[in-house]
């Protein structure tokens, strides 16, 4: 089986970068790729559960959505 592991460094400020992560991760395990994301730099904050629910990206799922896709598919989120 394939691996990745995402890189996320965008914070609450720019929500749709922030979510980028979070949204290819959730691609690759549908896909069938083993995949786990790092949450550095300004992306720290996304781990907090009152942060993540205000980010709200144009054209992406709310990032609230697409962690519980990544908790309920065991997918590690590295602080």
């Amino acid at each position: 089986m394939a691996k990745l592991l995402i890189s996320a460094t965008h914070g609450h400020d720019n929500a749709s970068r922030a979510t980028m992560p979070f949204f290819l991760a959730k691609g690759a395990k549908e896909a069938g790729i083993d995949v786990g994301i790092v949450l550095a730099l300004d992306a720290t904050v996304l781990a907090k559960a009152d942060v993540r629910k205000h980010v709200l990206p144009h054209g992406q799922p709310p990032l609230e959505e697409l962690y519980q896709f990544a908790r309920e598919q065991n997918i590690a989120v590295y602080v």
